[in-house]
């Protein structure tokens, strides 16, 4: 590993093998922009010397993913596409910190607003990445029943561009005309680089959603969060609106 030579082994708790069968990212075109896996805070050995909390080390809780398949850097100094390796220190940013100490020990997925290759001590798995948005991993069957799939079912047609199939779910006063119908709806997430991927639905309320996205559009990359509140009319559930939560 080119990243802090032979001591690196120690801090990651990895080992080195070839790459070649791993997903490699590459830090220069701002990828990876969202990982999964298993989310764990360990108290480590901080400075002097980053060896022993019980030899004077001061201790740092810090957050790591466990990922479910290897992966590999390139494009950016000290990223090594020939050490593959699973798991990444994640840092909250924004207010994540409570989110991330709510979903310890649970499967998550999490948005990526920036990422290096480790360099230096401090930096406790080969890939540090920034979060700015986390969900965890769901069980939809708990949402049967629910107006979360109607949630649902919005941003998966979101997801494909499509505001026509998107407005069928929105409340019919709002559907026609203003940022929720049709014609706004494909005009925004039509055409996408990358096109919106739903991360999460997390229920608030019998008509209150969170939901966790991301999506890049032009040279605009977004790992955001919406509440989204929903209406029953006529035993039917629609969305009646939508209050973007991280500007995107």
């Amino acid at each position: 590993m080119k990243y802090l030579g032979a001591t690196a082994l120690v801090f990651y708790g990895v080992v080195a093998v070839s790459g070649a069968q791993a997903a490699c990212y590459d830090i220069s075109k701002g990828q990876p922009s969202q990982l999964s896996g298993q989310l764990d805070r360990r108290i480590l050995p901080g400075p002097p010397n980053y060896k022993d909390v019980q030899a004077g080390d001061q201790p740092e809780p810090t957050y790591l993913l466990e990922l479910d398949a290897d992966i590999c850097l390139e494009g950016a100094d000290f990223a090594d596409p020939a050490s593959s390796f699973r798991e990444v220190h994640v840092v909250p940013v924004g207010g994540m910190e409570s989110a991330m100490a709510s979903l310890i020990g649970r499967r998550v997925t999490v948005g990526v607003v920036d990422r290096w290759a480790a360099n230096n001590a401090n930096h406790r798995a080969p890939l540090m990445a920034v979060v700015g948005s986390i969900a965890p991993e769901e069980d939809i069957t708990e949402q049967y029943g629910t107006a979360a799939t109607v949630v649902r079912a919005f941003y998966l047609a979101l997801g494909t561009g499509d505001g026509k199939e998107a407005a069928r779910f929105v409340v019919p006063e709002k559907s026609t005309k203003g940022p929720l119908s049709a014609a706004a709806l494909s005009g925004f997430y039509g055409g996408m680089q990358a096109p919106l991927k739903l991360l999460g639905i997390q229920a608030k309320a019998e008509d209150l959603f969170f939901v966790s996205y991301a999506f890049r559009k032009g040279a605009t990359t977004c790992t955001g969060r919406a509440e989204v509140r929903t209406v029953n009319e006529g035993g039917k559930d629609y969305i009646e609106g939508i209050k973007a939560l991280d500007g995107c």
